[in-house]
């Protein structure tokens, strides 16, 4: 294990090559970008997403990030040992928890996606999502529900630094690609996907939708909402009734109601027909009784 390289001064042309990444044009020439927070870079770690460096200050971790920095050292990642004053100046929030790693982009293209054959498919459209806390919030969204793909078309770019600490690791997770809205319409239509539109005057309420079949939730931008053209391409509208003063929820939160809901239908309809075990058991017990 070689002893870490030792950077000190915040002029450092590499610590301003490293700060240059918080804009997307820098990141999308230089193909890599950083990840922050320990659990973030544990959980990019546990998916396999390589590093190509990782910046550290011991005395700014905690007990968790101390572990996780000498598990990277024992994968013989490239360590590079900063002051505070440095790990601050490089973080994309207020202050850095000491740790940093910098990990090179990969493709996000709808050919490399695989959809499921054994069970229906539930995938995620993205139009035009501009902030990039809701674009990481859906991430972590579809992957607590086991949501096969999201597909973002413009808006944010996915690995904007947001993103990946909203997303809680999500981001290494789960499968997502970046197309032009004609593509990923023709993707999922090539698919079997059902698409269908998210919106206020939606057709049908989002707890009598039947959303069992193969399925693309279609969700548009925080303000303006799915463009003309993407609504038309959709095979049908589901709505979220609003009660109160709001017309419409946050687009994290409404693709929360429709992914569980959607989550619930399909168990529901995996447990009908022949009685599930969970029925048989209650059955079981209920006759122990008489």
């Amino acid at each position: 294990m070689h002893p870490p390289e030792q950077i000190t001064s915040l002029a450092n042309p590499r610590v301003k090559a490293l700060v240059r990444l918080r804009d997307r044009r820098e990141r999308e020439r230089e193909g890599r970008f950083l990840v922050e927070e320990a659990l973030v870079i544990a959980r990019a770690r546990a998916a396999g997403h390589p590093f190509q460096e990782v910046w550290a200050c011991p005395d700014l971790l905690d007990g968790d990030g101390a572990a996780l920095y000498a598990a990277l050292r024992r994968d013989g990642v490239a360590i590079v040992e900063a002051t505070a004053a440095v790990m601050h100046k490089l973080a994309y929030r207020e202050r850095s928890d000491g740790l940093l790693a910098v990990a090179p982009r990969r493709p996000r293209r709808l050919e490399d996606l695989r959809l499921p054959v054994a069970r229906p498919a539930l995938v995620v459209v993205l139009e035009d999502v501009e902030k990039p806390g809701n674009l990481g919030a859906v991430l972590r969204i579809a992957d607590g529900v086991g949501a096969d793909a999201v597909l973002a078309v413009g808006g944010a770019d996915l690995d904007n630094p947001n993103v990946l600490r909203a997303s809680r690791g999500a981001f290494f997770t789960m499968p997502v690609a970046a197309a032009p809205r004609q593509d990923i319409v023709a993707w999922l239509r090539d698919h079997g996907l059902r698409l269908l539109a998210a919106s206020p005057d939606g057709a049908d309420p989002w707890d009598s939708c039947d959303l069992t079949a193969p399925v693309a939730l279609v969700l548009g931008a925080e303000h303006d909402g799915l463009s003309p053209a993407l609504r038309a391409a959709c095979d049908g509208t589901v709505s979220i009734p609003m009660h109160g003063a709001g017309d419409s929820l946050n687009v994290a939160t409404a693709a929360a109601v429709l992914l569980y809901e959607a989550a619930r239908q399909r168990r529901a309809k995996a447990g009908a027909g022949p009685a599930s075990a969970e029925t048989r058991s209650a059955e079981t017990r209920s006759a122990e009784t008489k």
